[in-house]
């Protein structure tokens, strides 16, 4: 056993001790804080402001958002692993946490060190060409990565993220090679796309991304999703091209805990997160950003996490896909 496991050991030890004395305290005894793995302004930190302001009216305590980006989002997961497991200190758990124990080595273990609590959002990934490119279907791409290798780009928002695995599944089930084009972040990615620089880009449906649709300078040629979307309809659902229905990928976010939070701590904060996520504002808030709100139970987040951690560790680690 390593000095930081044993350390690690003693301190979960130490927590089970204290679970009574905590069961009876007053919870929460002080403001929350509730760690986001990216900078702020973009999707995933306006979700998480949204959430902490419906968290904050309900609890009586103000939750505090702390933008920690980097590594892949686990500088906050970090954070939130060596906090005391008392409920005050929450993680917007988001993709990137279930595909960095395969891109670097890590202070914790993903699985064994965090708790869910409830997923909160999801969004399927879009599959766009640029509108001046002859690419109209999935059909064309696949055709186009079997006649001319190593030729077919595409942009992503950086490396490990949504996109970029994204596409190695579907290069993977489709028999061909893409080249990633990495970004620093979404926007930048479907500026490239737009300017000609790459031939395709997964990404989320944004409200600027849809005009660019409707403009026809980008074209959706596939959500990710098992079936099509209501708001897309004339979209195909990437399982309706032939190469299985296992092909569905989402941009998910949801809160976790330090492993070792006692039972009912993790009860109360689930049953404030469904108020907050029901709340009509909020709800109308999320869906602005194309995004479909949610509160899952810690049962089904768990085990949804959990899939999410085997599932894309194998596929980054079948790719060779590595932090840079």
């Amino acid at each position: 056993m390593t000095r930081r496991r044993a350390l690690h050991v003693a301190s979960a030890a130490a927590a089970a001790i204290a679970v009574p004395r905590l069961a009876r305290a007053a919870f929460p005894e002080r403001p929350l804080h509730l760690m986001v793995g990216f900078a702020a302004g973009g999707t995933v930190d306006t979700i998480a402001r949204i959430l902490a302001q419906g968290m904050s009216a309900l609890l009586g305590q103000q939750v505090v958002v702390e933008n920690r980006p980097g590594a892949s989002a686990s500088l906050a997961a970090n954070a939130v692993v060596h906090a005391a497991p008392d409920g005050h200190t929450l993680l917007l758990g988001v993709f990137s946490h279930a595909v960095a124990p395969a891109l670097m080595h890590l202070s914790y273990d993903t699985l064994a060190d965090l708790t869910a609590i409830s997923q909160v959002a999801s969004v399927p990934l879009f599959m766009f060409a640029a509108g001046r490119l002859p690419f109209r279907t999935v059909g064309d791409v696949i055709v186009a990565g079997k006649t001319m290798p190593d030729r077919v780009t595409y942009a992503s928002g950086g490396v490990g993220s949504s996109a970029h695995l994204a596409a190695e599944l579907f290069a993977r089930r489709a028999g061909i090679k893409l080249v990633h084009v990495p970004y620093r972040g979404s926007a930048p990615a479907i500026q490239s796309l737009l300017a000609g620089d790459v031939s395709l880009l997964w990404d989320t449906p944004q409200p600027a991304t849809r005009a660019y649709i409707v403009e026809g300078r980008l074209r959706a040629l596939a959500v990710m999703a098992p079936a099509r979307l209501p708001t897309y309809p004339k979209i195909p659902a990437i399982g309706e091209v032939g190469l299985g229905d296992d092909l569905a990928v989402q941009a998910w976010q949801g809160v976790l805990v330090r492993s070792g939070t006692p039972p009912e701590l993790i009860d109360r904060l689930y049953q404030t997160i469904v108020r907050a996520m029901a709340e009509p504002e909020a709800r109308t808030r999320i869906a602005a950003l194309a995004v479909e709100p949610m509160a899952t139970s810690p049962t089904e987040f768990a085990a949804f996490f959990r899939a999410e951690v085997v599932r894309w560790t194998d596929v980054a680690r079948r790719a060779g896909i590595t932090a840079q």
